[in-house]
Order: structure tokens, then C-alpha cells, then sequence
């Protein structure tokens, strides 16, 4: 008798195990609709589609914690707005205090942030090499980013920005003379150039131009204490991290 409650016991413990390891919360993470890869693709037409490092990165974190991460894609500044205003997302990656400053300025809300995830080398790319910023009298950028570490060149007068959002055709713009720079972090550059065009198109990262280091943090307003447990897993898992990076092929710098 004893051994037959023990099979039963055991039993329902076999069926029950599956039930509990399953994520007890759900967070929605706003991510952008954009593809920047290596680093993300939210571009697709299906808002919950969201590929690359940061998704395998933050799932990562989500499977250590027992929890899901919902990722909603949206475009920059709606992003923002969905996050601030009317707080519809749990979480917005990436974010940066350095970003989009005065519309945070605006909304006096609690934003915490992670320690940097991943830290980016963005710059100037063009068709010819060692240029002048003077020798950028028009420019595209990433609908939304901000130009950080450019002073000089958003002061020129008469510079023309072009906003996109989409990387592809940011190069081709610069590739048929349309405009004179992109604004583009290195890793993207050398991705894109290598996986969507049949001929190398010789652009330029202009290494000697001010290349701004652009860190990749997660923030919240309504749940500081796993941005927290975001920054021991960051530290805690160095090695898995590294590892990720060389899967999608980061560059060394």
C-alpha cells in the first residue's frame, strides 16, 4: 500500500514539475522597428517579430529569471511616448540617458537604467576615406537616433540631414552620391554591406572623425529592482555574452 502512494506521489510530482517551471511573469519589452542588425531586427510587419543578439541576449536574462519577455516593436519616437507617457511597455531597449534628452526632459519620470549591455563604436561611413566633417555637407541617420559627439558637424550651416528607417537604404543612398555621410555604428556597417549587397561597396568607417561609444542599457520606470538583477546578470554571465558577440560576429575594436 505504501509503495503504491509512494507511484502516486511520484507521479503527480512528474506532472506537476512541468506546470511550475513555467515563467510565473510577463513583461512587455519595447524594442524599435528598425533592422540594425547584428545588434536587432524589429523591422518585420508583424510587431511581436524581433531577431538577433539583443533578443537571444534578453531572453537570456528572462530564462535565468523565470520570467517572459514580450517584445513590441514600434517606431522611435512613438516608442518613447509608449514608454514615458502612457507606460504601456514595461521595459524599452535599448535606451541611453543620452538620448532623446529633451523629450525626457519634458516628463519628469524616474527612468532606470542598466549598467551598458553592449557598448557600440558610431560614426561617419562614406565613399571615400580619411574625409573632413566639412566634407559632409549632407547626411542620413536612423530615423529618431541621436547624433552624439557631433557638435561640430549638427552646427554646419546649411547641413542637410536625411532620416530612414532603413539601413539597406541608407547605404545605397550614400553609394549613388545622394548624400555625402551616414551616420552608422561600425558593426552595422560592415553586417549589412556583407550580407545584402552581391559586390563589396567600398565605405568607409572614418575611424579619425569622432566616433562616439554609445552604450546599450535597458531602462524602466516601473520595475528598477530587475534592471538590478539585468546588471548581476551581466556580470555574472561574461563568458555566455562573449560568446554571443562572436556568434554575430562583433568587431573587435
Amino acid at each position: 500500500m505504501k509503495l503504491i502512494n509512494t507511484l502516486a506521489l511520484v507521479s503527480g510530482l512528474i506532472t506537476i514539475s512541468p506546470v511550475l517551471a513555467q515563467p510565473t511573469e510577463k513583461y512587455v519589452i519595447g524594442v524599435e522597428n528598425i533592422e540594425y542588425l547584428p545588434y536587432y531586427d524589429g523591422s518585420g510587419t508583424n510587431k511581436r517579430d524581433y531577431f538577433g543578439f539583443s533578443k537571444e541576449l534578453l531572453e537570456l536574462f528572462a530564462k535565468q529569471q523565470n520570467i517572459k519577455f514580450e517584445f513590441y516593436t514600434l517606431p522611435i519616437p512613438r516608442l518613447y511616448k509608449e514608454f514615458i507617457e502612457h507606460h504601456h511597455v514595461d521595459f524599452k531597449y535599448p535606451d541611453n540617458p543620452n538620448w532623446q534628452v529633451s523629450y525626457k526632459n519634458q516628463h519628469q519620470e524616474d527612468i532606470n537604467y542598466s549598467v551598458p549591455s553592449l557598448v557600440t563604436h558610431t560614426g561617419i561611413a562614406s565613399l571615400k576615406d580619411n574625409i573632413k566633417l566639412e566634407d559632409c555637407k549632407s547626411l542620413a541617420k536612423v530615423r529618431g537616433f541621436t547624433l552624439q559627439g557631433l557638435e561640430k558637424l549638427t552646427s554646419m550651416p546649411g547641413l542637410q540631414v536625411l532620416e530612414n528607417d532603413n539601413v539597406i537604404e541608407m547605404i545605397y543612398l550614400l553609394h549613388k552620391e545622394r548624400v555625402d555621410c551616414i551616420y552608422i555604428s561600425h558593426d552595422v556597417l560592415k553586417y549589412n554591406i556583407e550580407e545584402f549587397f552581391d559586390t563589396p561597396v567600398p565605405v568607409f568607417f572614418q575611424h579619425q572623425l569622432p566616433v562616439d561609444h554609445q552604450a546599450f542599457m535597458l531602462s524602466s520606470i516601473k520595475h528598477p529592482q530587475l534592471v538590478k538583477k539585468f546588471n548581476v546578470f551581466l556580470k555574472d554571465n561574461e563568458n555566455a555574452i562573449e560568446e554571443l558577440k562572436q556568434k554575430h560576429n562583433f568587431i573587435v575594436e
